[in-house]
């Protein structure tokens, strides 16, 4: 009998409606965000403001402007975003650039500064397919239209990764757009989608890795007539190597794992093939810090030798919640991350000294119940280029804005 009720209060959702109350309970119960640093808020009324993903930086080489994405403050992701910038000494006005229509809550439109730095790079819809802009922010003009849409660029912009939107959005909302229908959606493993290669002088793409080639490496049960896909391409430092997430759902059930490969794809590795994976950063050309999640270990920060089996798994003391993992750009003892809301609905952003193994919480910023699913507002912060500076998307002030901490050498003891 008693099995039974326990069965009957599972089934009803009694057991997710008491956890959700008791997380909007303490979410009142402590309203103010709690930082120990001044933060400069980029904001605007009845608007979003954010960047979206933390493998980019939005901060200027000469550390003048920051680069955003502009929306109507309700959730609808068929709005056209304005793409535009704040000069840093001005956090309330914004110059807006142009419009696009590929952007999600998650990844934003793969908004960054092009090695130009009068030059921004964002995806947009060329000619009713997606396509990339390189746009001059003082004349405004297109200085080069690309056919096809970059998730990633090589260091030197000759080269990007791309993949397939639709079908990245259909499969994981909030990481890819909608705008197109995903015409390989009645195909679980393509063998004409995949990871993309994008020649930018010549405007060239080529399907470099199969979903059908994935799929037949190392099969595990779980992928029987599941729908794969990519997601997360990012270059080595010196763009010779690159990792990406493979990752396969069937109903509400989703798997990953993560590969790396040559510029050809040729030379692919399995780096991970048996736990979660989930945030990554290339510390160098060799190594990567990647957070991982099993059943059996729970969340680690895990440092990965490329082409090898060699692997260090960091203080899993202070270092077992998922997050948005970046090395410092000038010293690779420290990295920059951040937390999922706690019972509190805040959001922790923190460094952590890897040679010292110490932790140092930044702030704690509130996270609204409503900004949840694909609709949620990660911190994903981020470095500027002489790790001076950090910047962060966060919902505490009821919307989305962006914000720059200045960091201080304090933090790295």
């Amino acid at each position: 009998m008693i099995k039974t009720l326990k069965h009957i209060y599972k089934i009803t959702g009694l057991v997710i409606l008491k956890k959700r109350s008791i997380i909007l309970y303490n979410r009142l119960k402590r309203q103010n965000s709690k930082t120990n640093i001044k933060t400069k808020i980029f904001k605007l009324n009845n608007k979003h403001v954010f960047f979206g993903y933390y493998d980019l930086n939005p901060i200027s080489l000469d550390n003048n402007k920051i680069l955003s994405l502009v929306v109507p403050a309700e959730k609808n992701t068929l709005n056209t975003a304005s793409v535009g910038y704040f000069n840093i000494d001005d956090e309330n006005k914004f110059y807006k650039l142009a419009d696009t229509k590929t952007w999600c809550w998650q990844q934003g439109a793969r908004l960054k500064w092009s090695l130009n730095n009068n030059v921004v790079i964002y995806n947009n819809l060329n000619n009713n397919n997606y396509g990339c802009v390189f746009q001059n922010i003082k004349t405004l003009k297109i200085s080069k239209q690309l056919s096809f849409p970059i998730y990633d660029f090589s260091n030197d912009e000759k080269f990007g990764l791309s993949l397939n939107f639709s079908r990245l959005q259909r499969l994981r909302a909030g990481y890819g757009y909608s705008n197109l229908e995903d015409i390989t959606k009645k195909v679980k493993a393509p063998k004409d989608d995949g990871v993309f290669l994008i020649d930018i002088e010549k405007d060239t793409s080529n399907l470099i890795i199969s979903l059908n080639k994935l799929s037949q490496i190392s099969p595990k049960d779980t992928m029987i007539g599941a729908e794969h896909y990519i997601n997360h391409l990012s270059w080595n430092k010196s763009s010779n190597r690159f990792l990406f997430f493979h990752l396969w759902k069937k109903g509400n059930f989703r798997s990953s794992r993560l590969f790396t490969s040559d510029k050809e794809g040729k030379n692919i590795y399995l780096l991970e093939n048996d736990e979660t994976v989930s945030h990554y950063d290339w510390k160098n050309d060799d190594y990567i810090c990647l957070t991982t999640h099993s059943n059996k270990y729970g969340l680690r920060y895990t440092i990965f030798k490329d082409l090898s089996s060699e692997k260090e798994i960091l203080n899993t003391n202070v270092l077992n919640e998922d997050g948005h993992p970046t090395y410092h750009p000038k010293d690779q003892d420290i990295l920059l991350s951040d937390t999922y809301p706690d019972k509190y609905g805040e959001r922790s952003l923190f460094v952590y000294n890897i040679n010292k193994e110490k932790k140092s919480i930044i702030g704690a910023f509130k996270s609204p119940i409503k900004y949840r699913s694909d609709y949620r507002c990660d911190l994903h912060p981020r470095w500027n280029d002489e790790g001076t500076k950090i910047a962060f998307d966060s919902t505490h002030t009821n919307k989305r804005t962006i914000n720059i901490i200045d960091f201080e050498n304090t933090l790295h003891t």
